[in-house]
């Protein structure tokens, strides 16, 4: 086979009941030069079996034992050999046939390192319900203000020139939910990026995703937070305080909305309203 411009990664785990879909709306792509590196991450059910079964040579299966999605796609991307590199989550699809060469074209229009589009929230059905727009500012200032979307469903929609994931970028192993905003952080603080304006592809909204996981989610959210510091993109010390006191109401708020337990969101709310304490005016003034 010849090396094909653009390798798409999809990690998976227990994924039987989406994989087929994602894998389809790859194939049914109008840009045919592509790679599909499917890593299947452990899974106890039949999606090797499933992605196995479809004919296609452009498609690798590589089986390996259960060390979570960011180990996965860093497989993927130790195994890619196309110019760009797109990633897709196994529960969701390529909604648009143009995407991958929207995108690819996008790059070198605008002689820029990676893109990012906007996308389709769907429901379990793959029904579009809501159409995100991701930012045309300062990606990196967007996500660690915590206010509005800097680039929605990060994981399956950013496409990158291999010569970012060259450099070193890789998905950090010590993040489950937040990956995708961290890998965001490293490719816009040191790589060319724009917006492609229109909505390519959707992913699912279900009940028992990551983001529901309250602990996990505050977690994940204090390393992101403690590792762009260490990196240098919170250097303006009034923009942290910002970003920390936005990241520790969320917290708070979510604690108190999604889990319903309001003792564990009240520290976090103390914690965020010493370094801002205009948020308590936030739900009437809409202040950011």
């Amino acid at each position: 086979m010849d090396i094909p411009l653009i390798s798409v990664i999809i990690p998976a785990y227990n994924a039987e009941r989406w994989i087929a879909e994602a894998v389809r709306s790859v194939q049914a792509q109008t840009e045919q030069s592509w790679e599909l590196i499917l890593v299947n991450d452990g899974s106890t059910d039949d999606t090797s079996t499933i992605a196995r079964g479809i004919d296609d040579p452009r498609i690798k299966v590589i089986d390996k034992s259960n060390a979570g999605v960011s180990a996965a796609r860093n497989t993927g991307l130790d195994n890619a050999s196309g110019t760009y590199i797109a990633f897709l989550d196994a529960d969701d699809a390529m909604l648009s046939p143009d995407s991958l060469r929207v995108k690819m074209n996008a790059i070198r229009a605008a002689k820029v390192d990676w893109v990012y589009s906007d996308i389709w929230q769907c429901d379990a059905e793959m029904r579009p319900v809501l159409r995100e727009t991701g930012t045309d500012g300062d990606v990196v200032r967007k996500i660690l203000s915590g206010r509005g979307i800097g680039i929605p469903g990060i994981s399956s929609n950013i496409m990158a020139h291999r010569n970012c994931f060259d450099a070193g970028i890789r998905f950090d192993v010590n993040l489950s939910n937040s990956a995708d905003q961290d890998i965001a952080l490293s490719l816009a603080s040191a790589h060319t990026y724009t917006r492609v304006p229109e909505a390519l592809n959707g992913y699912r909204v279900l009940s028992g995703s990551m983001s529901r996981n309250i602990a996990l989610y505050q977690k994940d959210h204090l390393y992101l937070f403690a590792k762009a510091e260490r990196n240098g993109l919170l250097k303006d010390r009034d923009f942290l305080r910002y970003a920390y006191a936005n990241a520790y109401w969320a917290i708070g708020g979510s604690w108190w909305k999604k889990a319903g337990k309001p003792a564990k969101a009240i520290p976090w709310f103390v914690k965020a309203l010493i370094r801002r304490p205009t948020l308590l005016l936030r739900p009437f003034l809409r202040t950011d």
